[in-house]
């Protein structure tokens, strides 16, 4: 059977440059290359995305485009179609950056003659196939292994609750007495299992952020009840330790736009990590202080007088299952997932993390999250044509249980979030995020640039489809709509939007509180 033609597309300008190369290819096998010359980037990009290319060869100055920016658009075109850069210059940076762009070869032109070009094009092909199969090989290990590490963590939590459960009993001595070297066997069992609990934990959270599966619910948090309560969860560890764990709270703190949860279980991963690398007597510290490369951020350290880490470990830390030998600590003390973990949560959440170390004198762990504003969440329903606050109104939906029960459970919150969502439009209307206490967040609240008859029109939607929802067809729940509007501002002609929604946002916040304090819609 005979092979097909590889098509070349050659992106060239120089027509002196690609009559030599049509030289090149003309002494070819027939059959073996159908080549197509182009003269423009513009030209070059269309073609690439109708496909049908094999191979690309990109001239690094074209008339409308240049250097490194002409790969990067030809492999935003077309990312699995084979490129080679043709230059005039022989410049070695150039060709490495080239390289890590996606090409799969750089070629000066005047050197060109020298070596087998069609020979090149083939071989560049070959590699990309090879890259493709290791790539795909690499991707079909890691589904299969966090299949198994899935399945397996599933299937013993069970059996490790049991083991928990049973070996509590015994040693609360509600099954007879025990001796006391029982008893210290028994915590040395309970000890060991709290550890598998905490893996099992760490490897389902992995496993549900690569299967898309982990949710961050952004909502306005208080850095002071989420540092003190991570500070409280490791209070006990650090004192058998002798370490001072100290956290100073401070009313100035703003609050953070993050998922409380997340921010509490990041915090815990780095107190326990510090806790557990310092030695008795030493001294663990959390602070938090706005961020001084940006002022929308907040950041959050974790210090601590430990073991430390060298050069090498700091720049991996952060890895999948990567782990931290300490020479202090016996025997292995978890997966290596941790840091991993508190990651991918305060990436997921809009901040960065790092850290600094030193041998033998301590590790500062460094995360930030952005600083939450009210303003900044309406700012985008205030257009510049429609700017008086005679038309905002603030829409109020909450959930009841109608056995009376005052907590409404977080899965059917969940769910009225989303169905409420889907009953407005982003360019007038937006769902805030929970800013009032735990117990208010039964409660949402809406901003919607409108007037009297469309305020009405969206509590009419919102009750239909919450009335409509699955989640809600059991009769389990009342859904309580209404509507006020803010006061009326209006924006001055020499004053800008972002202070204008500073001005909505205060009117906002004063309304929210009134709707809270009422106790009733």
């Amino acid at each position: 059977m005979r092979k097909r033609a590889l098509q070349v597309l050659l992106v060239e300008d120089n027509a002196g440059d690609a009559r030599l190369l049509r030289e090149m290819f003309s002494k070819e096998p027939s059959g073996s290359f159908e080549l197509s010359h182009l003269t423009h980037m513009r030209e070059a990009e269309a073609r690439l995305k109708a496909g049908g290319v094999d191979i690309a060869l990109l001239d690094m100055g074209l008339p409308d485009g240049h250097g490194l920016e002409t790969l990067r658009r030809a492999r935003a075109a077309a990312p699995d179609v084979v490129m080679i850069v043709l230059t005039g210059m022989e410049d070695e940076a150039l060709a490495a950056a080239a390289m890590k762009e996606g090409a799969q070869d750089y070629l000066i032109k005047g050197q060109i003659e020298n070596r087998a070009l069609p020979r090149a094009l083939r071989h560049a092909i070959e590699r990309q196939r090879m890259q493709r199969e290791a790539e795909l090989m690499r991707k079909n290990e890691v589904e299969l292994r966090d299949q198994f590490l899935s399945h397996v963590s599933h299937e013993l939590r069970s059996p490790l609750t049991s083991i928990y459960s049973f070996s509590t009993i015994i040693a609360d001595g509600l099954a007879g007495e025990t001796t006391q070297q029982q008893n210290e066997y028994l915590q040395i069992i309970l000890r060991n299992v709290r550890q598998l609990q905490s893996m099992i934990e760490d490897l389902l959270q992995v496993t549900q952020a690569q299967a898309h599966k982990l949710t961050v619910e952004l909502e306005s948090v208080s850095l002071n009840e989420a540092i003190e309560y991570a500070v409280d969860t490791l209070r006990g560890a650090a004192k058998d330790k002798e370490i001072n764990l100290s956290f100073q709270s401070s009313a100035r703190l703003p609050s953070v736009y993050a998922d409380a949860t997340r921010v509490r279980q990041v915090l815990t991963i780095l107190l326990d990590n510090a806790v557990k690398f310092t030695p008795a007597g030493g001294t663990v510290k959390v602070e938090a202080r706005e961020y001084e490369k940006d002022g929308s951020m907040m950041q959050i350290e974790v210090s601590d007088t430990g073991c430390g880490i060298g050069p090498e470990p700091i720049e991996r830390i952060f890895e999948h299952l990567y782990q931290v030998t300490d020479p202090g600590h016996a025997g292995r003390r978890g997966l290596g997932l941790g840091l991993h973990i508190a990651k991918d949560l305060v990436t997921r959440q809009g901040g960065k993390i790092w850290v600094t170390s030193e041998l033998e004198k301590g590790s500062h762990f460094f995360f930030t999250l952005p600083i939450f504003s009210l303003a900044g969440v309406i700012r985008p329903i205030l257009t510049q044509e429609k700017s008086a606050g005679d038309s905002l109104a603030l829409i109020t939906a909450e959930v009841e249980c109608r056995d009376g029960s005052p907590e409404v459970p977080r899965k059917t919150l969940d769910v009225a979030r989303m169905v409420l969502q889907q009953c407005l439009r982003a360019d007038s209307d937006v769902l805030l995020p929970n800013i009032g206490p735990l117990s208010e967040h039964k409660r949402f609240f809406v901003v919607a640039n409108t007037k009297q008859d469309g305020a009405e029109s969206i509590g009419r939607r919102i009750q239909s489809q919450l009335r409509g929802h699955h989640g809600f067809q059991s009769d389990n729940f009342n859904f309580v709509i209404s509507h006020s509007f803010l006061p009326p501002l209006t924006r001055d002609a020499n004053e800008s939007m972002e202070t204008f929604a500073e001005e909505v946002a205060s009117e906002v916040r004063d309304q929210i509180n009134n709707v809270c304090l009422q106790g009733a819609i």
